[in-house]
């Protein structure tokens, strides 16, 4: 298999991924918080048009690495992924969602910012998720974690969500979300309603 074959499946699964992460969880709602799944963040007219799109990009399967076509191919893709449009559904609303966390920086604090992606490896040992699936998650400065996030740790944040494309060396958000309540994904997903 060559790499390009291997980066498109990578891609195709990353988008599977999205839309089970999660979706299953049942937790105690915070009053005024209301929950969201990854699902809910996706533009549905670009995530239609890119599944047809996605078909077209399997004859990388055919192309040496490291070709003009095959560059030009990939290019193309992460264009089209960082560029994703929004759901514009739940912006400037109290929402909780699960995720994992990718650190920006290496500060060891409570207000470190960082991504929240929708599965394990995104952004990291993969590539990043469309746009639309990546949110920049800001802890609020009265917010008093009892210990530092640490990378691909699965959490539950809350907030307001906003529309924000910010370019990280992670990857491209669409979305941002000044975070009032940080908890750990097991505290909740236990709990029963």
């Amino acid at each position: 298999m060559t790499t390009s074959f291997l980066k498109i499946n990578v891609i195709k699964l990353c988008f599977a991924v999205c839309h089970l992460f999660l979706i299953g969880s049942v937790l105690a709602q915070t009053p005024g918080y209301q929950k969201i799944t990854w699902d809910d963040l996706l533009n549905e007219e670009w995530y239609q048009q890119m599944k047809k799109e996605m078909a077209s990009y399997g004859r990388m399967a055919f192309l040496k690495d490291g070709s003009e076509e095959a560059e030009k191919l990939m290019a193309s893709m992460r264009s089209k992924l960082d560029e994703a449009p929004i759901s514009t559904k739940y912006i400037n609303q109290k929402i909780r969602m699960p995720g994992f966390v990718v650190p920006l920086d290496a500060v060891r604090n409570g207000q470190r910012e960082f991504l929240l992606v929708p599965y394990f490896g995104a952004c990291i040992h993969t590539p990043p998720p469309p746009a639309n699936q990546i949110v920049l998650v800001t802890p609020h400065s009265k917010l008093n974690l009892s210990k530092p996030l640490e990378t691909m740790e699965v959490i539950w944040v809350e907030g307001e969500l906003k529309e924000a494309r910010n370019k990280t060396a992670s990857g491209v958000s669409g979305y941002s979300l000044e975070a009032v309540q940080i908890y750990p994904y097991k505290a909740l997903h236990n709990s029963k309603k």
